[in-house]
């Protein structure tokens, strides 16, 4: 089979300078852009309704071509594709796949979206609110994989804990691809289209609307990287982890996180700097506050205890927990020798 540059110069070569130029320009077959009817219009001092008409007998022309220039050759290993994939495929993955196919890194999106326009398959969809650009044999198929995306978001909608912090996902997709009698590969393949699905910078799937699958505010990137790192971090590190992570291209600030975490009930102060969070057992307050909490909660203590339960909550030296235990106003020593509030 020729390559597919070959097969787009037999299907134009027929067509008028001024036909190719539009249909070029219309595909983004000279720079990968496509060009709108207004562009080319202003451009070529024609009405947008002339410009259609030239690309529809451009492309009229190059159909009666299509047979003779392997391009059906092309249109039967895409839409085999496409069957090995559950009958669709996001445009990304799809050319792609084509690339690896054709042995072809050349090959891009404007290419095939030309030749299959063409050709009148495989079918291709524009990306709108609910899901990015797809490739798919027919209407049936976009039925089956919608009706599974809307099956995987009930299914997935209380699972957040099990998918993002215990590393769960397969073991559930396991599961529902049984139930709706799918492979596994096809089941994703079917999400992938959808953009109520995605990955956070920690590979973890999930739902799109949920903060530790698509944060966008600096304290739920913050709360993310902590719930991952299982202990505490200092604001600066917290920052640079934001910026290499691969979060977005904008970049956070050490001292932005500092003022937002601070704000923020779910993050504790537990050192010069250093935040750690609630859900991990850390609760706020003065060394002395701290130290009253274990004690009301575990009773009365030895003084090595409460420095080695103090230690676990705060980044602090010995001395300056004893010091703070020694305060009459606050905690007695019992006669055992154990410490207990005042």
């Amino acid at each position: 089979m020729k390559n597919v540059g070959t097969i787009i110069e037999r299907v134009t070569h027929s067509l008028s300078a001024r036909q190719r130029e539009i249909v070029e320009e219309r595909f983004g077959l000279r720079d990968n852009e496509e060009k709108t009817l207004q562009e080319l219009g202003e451009r070529n001092g024609i009405t947008r309704e002339r410009v259609r008409q030239i690309e529809a007998e451009g492309l009229r022309l190059a159909r009666e071509h299509f047979a003779e220039s392997d391009g059906q050759q092309l249109v039967d290993l895409a839409k085999n594709r496409l069957v090995t994939m559950g009958g669709i495929r996001k445009e990304k993955d799809f050319v792609a796949d084509m690339q690896t196919i054709l042995k072809d890194d050349s090959v891009n999106q404007c290419q095939l979206r030309f030749l299959f326009k063409i050709a009148g398959e495989p079918m291709h969809y524009g990306e709108d609110d609910e899901f990015y650009s797809f490739w798919c044999n027919d209407k049936a198929t976009i039925k089956k994989a919608t009706t599974f995306i809307e099956k995987a978001v009930k299914f997935f909608g209380g699972k957040k804990e099990e998918l993002v912090f215990k590393g769960q996902f397969d073991q559930y997709f396991t599961q529902l691809v049984a139930t709706a009698s799918l492979d596994v590969a096809i089941g994703m393949n079917y999400l992938g289209i959808s953009k109520k699905f995605s990955n956070n910078p920690y590979s973890d799937f999930g739902l799109s609307h949920w903060e530790e699958i698509a944060p966008k505010t600096a304290r739920a990137k913050a709360y993310l990287i902590l719930r991952k790192h299982g202990k505490p971090m200092h604001f600066r590190d917290i920052a640079h982890t934001i910026n290499n992570t691969g979060f977005d291209k904008k970049p956070v600030y050490a001292q932005t996180i500092h003022n937002e975490l601070i704000k923020d009930n779910r993050f504790v102060l537990v050192g010069r700097g250093m935040y750690g969070l609630t859900e991990h057992g850390f609760f706020p307050g003065t060394a002395k506050d701290v130290i009253r909490q274990i004690l009301v909660d575990g009773g009365p203590l030895a003084q090595q205890e409460v420095v080695k339960m103090v230690s676990a909550q705060r980044f602090l030296k010995e001395n300056t927990i004893l010091l703070n235990l020694q305060n009459k106003k606050h905690f007695k020593r019992l006669d055992n020798g154990t410490y207990h509030v005042a």
